[in-house]
């Protein structure tokens, strides 16, 4: 497939994003591929697969804000912080009203504060993924980081297992905010279930499986920039842009997508100053 774009995938529980999108490049014959954004293996959902020139396009995704359904078991908690790990400690079983549940949902909901990512993360520090350390039972410091809980609400409680939906900030680590959330019921946890539902303006309802992804689930970028609610501007004239040029827009926006008559991507600018742009990212056509 000699087209570009992005597809918008729902991975499958227990496939790392990574082969997710290795057998799509080799079901479609794509030359180049890429994601905006990872999902854990245990998780499903939504993945911005970028295809060939697509992947040009990669920052502009993955710094939006997500959306997951996500489910945690009380009382057990594990070294990832999810099912797939290896329980490190149980709590004997003690009663938590719903109001209390109630109570720290409603805490965290709109909250920004310091968040400690897990060590089983693809956070890289000196050059070396977290998880490689975890796995080496070796101790680093973690840098906390800031990130904002948009939305929380409490979906169902039942048989020591909370579900909930999250509206976040990039950077959220839901295993992690399980883990505070719990320590806020005086108990531990895991997460059992993740779903992510949105991925910037991108929802799972948009979604198709691997199975039966065609070419035709293709968006192509001009769309995709579009959908993401990035400006365009339309260039009669777009060789200034091809060579990088800057130029001057009146717009509101510091980041914009310049697009050619026939809706072909030329480049992305942003702002210098004023009314001044210059470029962010050019050959988005070839």
């Amino acid at each position: 497939m000699n087209k570009s774009g992005i597809i918008i995938l729902n991975k499958p529980q227990g496939l790392t994003t990574n082969h997710l999108i290795q057998r799509l490049k080799r079901k479609l014959n794509v030359k180049k591929i890429g994601h905006a954004g990872t999902l854990d293996p245990l998780a499903t959902g939504v993945v911005i697969c970028l295809i060939n020139s697509g992947t040009k396009l990669s920052d502009y995704f993955l710094n939006e804000n997500k959306a997951y359904e996500v489910t945690m078991k009380l009382f057990k908690s594990t070294d990832t912080y999810d099912s797939d790990g290896k329980i490190i400690e149980e709590q004997e079983r003690f009663e938590i009203k719903k109001e209390e549940v109630e109570k720290v949902v409603s805490k965290f909901n709109g909250l920004t504060y310091e968040q400690e990512p897990p060590m089983y993360s693809a956070i890289k520090v000196e050059g070396k993924k977290l998880y490689e350390y975890a796995r080496e039972n070796q101790v680093v410091k973690v840098k906390k980081r800031n990130i904002t809980i948009n939305s929380l609400t409490l979906d169902k409680y039942e048989e020591d297992e909370i579900t909930m939906t999250v509206y976040c900030s990039k950077g959220t680590y839901i295993r992690s905010l399980i883990v505070d959330i719990a320590k806020e019921l005086n108990t531990i946890a895991h997460v059992t279930r993740l779903n992510r539902i949105e991925s910037g303006n991108f929802k799972i309802v948009d979604a198709v499986s691997l199975d039966d992804c065609e070419e035709s689930n293709l968006i192509e970028m001009f769309e995709a920039v579009k959908m993401a609610n990035y400006e365009i501007f339309k260039l009669e004239d777009t060789l200034n842009i091809e060579h990088g040029k800057k130029i001057e827009l009146k717009t509101e926006n510091d980041i914009v997508f310049i697009s050619n008559k026939a809706d072909q991507l030329i480049a992305c600018y942003e702002r210098e100053k004023n009314n001044l742009f210059k470029c962010k990212r050019g050959g988005l056509n070839i």
